[in-house]
C-alpha cells in the first residue's frame, strides 16, 4: 500500500501541498518512538535450550510452560512464542489502516526474514504472515526449520 493511499497521510498532503517522509517524522515521530518500532521491525533475539526467540516476546517460564503443553514439539513451541498479532500492536482506526495493517505485515515479514539470516546465517527459518482479517488480524511467526 503506498502512504499516500492512507486518509490520514491524504489529508497531511492536503495541509502542506506534498508529502515529505522527512517533515512528517519531525513533525509526529520522536526518538523513542522510532526505537520502538526498530525493534519491532528488525528484533532482537535470543537463544533458548537450542532455539531462536524473539527477545520482546521471551519468558523462560513461558516456554517451559509451551514446551510442556507441547510435548517437546521445539517448532511448534518456537513458533507459538514468537507469533506476534499486529492487532495486538495497532489500533487500526478505518478502512485505509486495516487494508495498511496488511502491507505492513507483508514488508515486516521480510525483515524478520531477514534479521534472521543476518543473526543466524548457518540456520533457516520460515517467517510465516497469516492474515486472517475476521479473526487475529495480520500475524506473523517464525520457528527453524529442522
Amino acid at each position: 500500500m503506498e502512504l499516500t493511499e492512507y486518509q490520514h497521510l491524504t489529508q497531511w498532503v492536503d495541509e502542506e501541498g506534498r508529502f515529505d517522509l522527512r517533515s512528517y517524522i519531525l513533525l509526529n515521530a520522536s526518538v523513542p518512538d522510532a526505537a520502538v518500532l526498530a525493534e519491532l521491525f528488525w528484533p532482537r533475539f535470543v537463544q533458548y535450550r537450542g532455539r531462536v526467540f524473539l527477545a520482546f516476546m521471551f519468558d523462560a517460564d513461558g516456554v517451559e510452560t509451551w514446551f510442556d503443553n507441547l510435548k517437546g514439539d521445539v517448532s511448534a513451541t518456537e513458533s507459538m512464542i514468537n507469533h506476534v498479532h499486529l492487532w495486538d500492536l495497532f489500533s487500526p482506526r478505518s478502512p485505509d489502516e486495516y487494508a495498511g495493517l496488511s502491507s505492513l505485515a507483508e514488508r515486516m515479514r521480510t525483515m524478520w526474514a531477514c534479521a534472521l539470516r543476518e543473526a543466524f546465517p548457518d540456520r533457516t527459518f520460515d517467517v510465516t504472515l497469516a492474515d486472517e482479517s475476521a479473526d487475529y488480524g495480520p500475524t506473523l511467526s517464525f520457528s527453524e526449520k529442522d
